[in-house]
């Protein structure tokens, strides 16, 4: 039985937008409960970006290196 085009796109995308929610409630409730700063949320947010940002471009640079040797 084939899927609806629609309900696969859902299926697709339905990890990453919960573990999105999952992060914001988080930050929230940090901030809330327990009366932590935005502004030091926002901080470790900009913090958390920019690693990724770094592995994410290591990560292209090492594809790129590896694809680069096997020629």
């Amino acid at each position: 039985m084939m899927s609806h085009p629609v309900l696969q796109r859902i299926k697709r995308y339905r990890t990453p937008v919960l573990s999105v929610v999952a992060t914001v409630l988080l930050v929230t409730s940090a901030v809330y409960s327990f009366d932590v700063p935005w502004q030091d949320m926002m901080t470790y947010l900009a913090v958390c970006v920019a690693g990724v940002l770094v592995i994410a471009c290591a990560a292209g640079l090492l594809v790129t290196v590896i694809k680069l040797l096997r020629r």
